[in-house]
């Protein structure tokens, strides 16, 4: 997926070399660059000197689209990239973690067992104290029914039911009944909204 992604990025954008010393290396067209590739794909005589504001509007708006093509791509490609790094940085982590992990158990496990050996509850050290420190036993419920049966109220609590409203039912039931509002209810219309949607790539 991953692999995908940047092939297609590198592909369909816009790229150059940047520097000799590295042949591998790939610039993503600038806005500056972006938007000089709009103009010149405008496909207008270049014999006339055309302001872009006496472009057909429609043109202009195509460009657009383009534009946006190149900058989701782009998009597209940082994400990956950084998904990537995110991913390689916890796999560092995790196997860092794992190491350290380990080397403290083992080291905490002689301390404990040198106090073990020689009966000891606990020893200061100069860089620190090791010991035992009793625990809170665990209260482990054998059988819910039978304890609810017989405990008395002090060893109980409460737990009232709570309620929300629920949007999802509350449309439908809007939508079913014709538009009867419940009562509480109210309804905010909203201005439609703008979306673009890109064409398949004929590239």
């Amino acid at each position: 997926m991953l692999e995908d992604i940047l092939n297609e990025a590198v592909s369909v954008t816009h790229t150059k070399k940047t520097n000799s010393e590295n042949p591998d290396v790939i610039h993503i067209a600038s806005d500056k660059e972006l938007l000089e590739d709009f103009l010149n794909g405008l496909d207008l005589n270049d014999d006339t000197v055309v302001s872009i504001e006496d472009v057909e509007p429609e043109i202009k708006l195509d460009k657009y689209l383009w534009v946006i093509r190149q900058k989701e791509i782009e998009l597209n490609k940082c994400s990956a990239l950084a998904e990537e790094s995110m991913r390689r940085t916890q796999a560092w982590l995790n196997k860092k973690e794992n190491t350290i992990t380990s080397a403290i158990e083992f080291l905490s496990g002689q301390m404990k067992n040198y106090l073990k050996q020689n009966k000891l509850k606990s020893l200061s050290l100069p860089n620190g104290n090791i010991g035992f420190r009793k625990q809170s036993d665990v209260v482990i419920i054998q059988n819910e029914e039978i304890f609810l049966e017989n405990a008395k109220p002090e060893l109980l609590r409460h737990v009232e039911e709570s309620y929300e409203p629920d949007l999802k039912a509350i449309k439908d039931y809007i939508k079913k009944s014709g538009g009867d509002l419940p009562i509480g209810i109210d309804l905010k219309p909203q201005e439609s909204k703008f979306y673009y949607k890109l064409s398949e790539d004929s590239n």
